[in-house]
């Protein structure tokens, strides 16, 4: 494990999509210097074991106990069999850090824990992401195929938008687009009651990535009225649906059906193959009941299969920290964001 050169820096992105899981959007540089304005520090790393892989690691400094690692979505590994090198890289490479957050995309089972677990990786106690469950529509057929692949549903709805006159256009990144964008999210968080970052925050992030070719704004209209809105992000083959929100003004012509549809295709036509919808339920704790429920109803129409990673897990660096860091000094660091920053820690 070693320090990318600053050849490798300015390729950074183009290594991330070549590491074995396909690349992810939180391990490029566009996150990494959005994060460094957010008090972590990126580091970006590469391991030389076989194969290899280019690796954003987050650092933040935590009074009293040291430097916490972070590795968003990540290290880029697709197998558990390829985890054990990149662990010890990090291990030895670790410096003051007393202890570093993993979350690759491997998916769970009781043999990738176990493995997990035999690399002396610990689960976290929380997750960092949303949910470590999600939902990926592939992208490769012919449009038909994917549209007869939907629920009889979806197909319905898109048709519906279609026919009441709904248009979809991706959409420049200014500060009117920027301000729709941020005013369709708090309409939807103020009916589904879910925590929202500042404005600032997302124009952060989507700034970057748009300037770096790695993200894009899509809004839905009726006859000139935004309805809803998409920011996708996007690197090598695989994409994500990053941000959304709609008005509760015109549901019934289902604009968000056709969204995410011309968002799959326009993804489509620039060489996407995944599109992972991002945030449902586990498939064990599927109900009515589960905060992400809605969500899941909205993007199984696209595909019903979930995919569950392992989700966050913690190698612990230095044991005594570590266990000061879980008994006290992380809810404490959640509070103290929140408090004076307006923010969540990660």
């Amino acid at each position: 494990m070693r320090p990318a050169s600053p050849q490798e820096l300015g390729r950074w992105d183009e290594l991330v999509a070549a590491n074995p899981d396909g690349g992810q959007i939180l391990q490029t540089r566009a996150w990494g210097e959005f994060k460094r304005a957010h008090r972590w520090a990126p580091h970006y790393l590469l391991s030389e074991s076989d194969p290899n892989v280019a690796i954003l690691m987050l650092q933040h400094s935590v009074p009293g106990l040291g430097v916490l690692g972070y590795v968003p979505k990540g290290p880029g590994v697709a197998r558990t069999e390829a985890l054990p090198a990149v662990i010890d890289g990090l291990r030895a490479t670790a410096g003051s850090t007393f202890a570093i957050k993993v979350e690759p995309e491997i998916e769970q089972s009781a043999e990738a824990v176990s493995a997990l677990r035999s690399m002396g990786l610990e689960k976290s106690r929380h997750d960092v992401q949303i949910s470590r469950a999600t939902i990926i529509v592939d992208l490769r057929p012919g449009e038909s195929a994917m549209l007869a692949s939907f629920k009889p549903k979806s197909r319905y709805n898109i048709r519906l938008a279609q026919r009441h006159g709904v248009t979809v256009a991706p959409v420049a990144l200014d500060d009117a687009s920027i301000d729709t964008m941020y005013s369709l999210m708090a309409s939807t968080r103020d009916r589904a009651g879910f925590t929202l970052r500042s404005r600032a925050y997302f124009a952060g992030y989507w700034n970057l990535h748009a300037a770096a070719g790695q993200g894009q704004l899509f809004f839905a209209s009726l006859d000139g009225e935004i309805l809803a809105g998409v920011f996708a992000t996007y690197i090598g083959k695989r994409a994500w649906y990053k941000d959304g929100g709609s008005t509760k003004e015109h549901a019934a012509v289902m604009a968000p059906h056709l969204l995410q549809w011309e968002v799959m295709r326009w993804l489509k036509a620039r060489g996407v193959e995944a599109y992972d919808l991002v945030a449902v339920p586990p498939a064990a704790e599927l109900n009515a009941s589960h905060p992400l429920y809605g969500l899941y109803r909205f993007k199984s129409g696209f595909t019903e299969h979930i995919t569950e990673y392992v989700g966050t897990w913690d190698l612990p660096i230095h044991r005594r920290r570590y266990g000061a860091w879980n008994a006290v000094a992380e809810r404490a660091a959640h509070q103290w964001a929140y408090r004076v920053r307006h923010d969540l820690l990660y």
